[in-house]
């Protein structure tokens, strides 16, 4: 049976992360929550010796809690609706930060920083290598002379990589200022060839009653790169003292510009 009989829809792919979906989010991967990724980050934003910039930075995840211990780091991300509701958060917080909206692929700040990093696998985004080679090159141009990129990558490995779009719960999570729960069914397969995952997301929010008020259909297309491959990438656009970081299917590459 050919796979694409089971799902031939026409949905947008990769979608920007706005509205409802900016919400639900905000209420998964809240910036008081506890990460696996916020001391690794932290290091090496502290051992770059200057200031540093987030890459798809969101709601303020890891980026409110390295401002607020008082780190030197800014954000950027393509949507206005997470930049926004960072900036709720940091203003509830009493921290100052500074946000750009930009597309942070084809990246132009006319600004230099010692780190420049990508947390949660979102370079993961990015679907081919030529426009993985056009956002390193952007990403080079910000970072001062010997000035460090850190990129954030999962390898998809064990029994996912035989599922044929069978659902289940993907997260699910209530908002405490008003009880709505959002709630998120997913269901995908992989095309270990191309290194993609294909992804439907089934989005529902119901209210404080249990009471559904809205769903809605997303298609997300995610690309992986090897640790080799990942390397092999920064070295292609001149970053030097390529290394990659992590154990397992996990890991972070780190190159700097010459």
């Amino acid at each position: 049976m050919d796979l694409d009989d089971l799902v031939r829809d026409t949905l947008p792919v990769n979608q920007p992360y706005d509205g409802l979906l900016a919400e639900a989010y905000d209420v998964w991967l809240p910036p008081d929550g506890n990460y696996g990724d916020v001391d690794d980050f932290r290091c090496a934003i502290e051992g770059g010796n200057g200031p540093a910039l987030e890459l798809g930075c969101g709601n303020g995840r890891l980026l409110l809690g390295f401002v607020g211990g008082g780190l030197d780091v800014e954000g950027v991300d393509a949507s206005a609706d997470m930049l926004g509701i960072c900036a709720a958060h940091a203003a509830d917080a009493g921290i100052d930060v500074t946000l750009h909206q930009a597309d942070w692929t084809t990246l132009d700040l006319e600004k230099q920083y010692a780190t420049v990093y990508n947390p949660a696998g979102s370079f993961a985004l990015i679907d081919t290598d030529d426009a993985a080679r056009v956002a390193l090159v952007a990403w080079q141009r910000h970072l001062r002379p010997g000035g460090q990129l850190l990129i954030s990558m999962d390898v998809p490995s064990g029994p996912d990589l035989d599922a044929n779009y069978e659902w289940r719960i993907r997260r699910c999570g209530t908002r405490p200022r008003d009880g709505m729960t959002f709630l998120v069914h997913e269901a995908f397969r992989y095309d270990t060839t191309a290194q993609v995952q294909h992804v439907l997301n089934r989005h529902e929010v119901w209210d404080a009653g249990g009471a559904l008020v809205s769903t809605f259909l997303r298609r997300m297309q995610i690309r992986w790169w090897t640790r080799p491959q990942m390397e092999a990438l920064l070295r292609d656009c001149d970053f030097v003292d390529v290394q990659t970081e992590g154990s397992g299917d996990g890991f972070v590459t780190v190159g700097r510009a010459p």
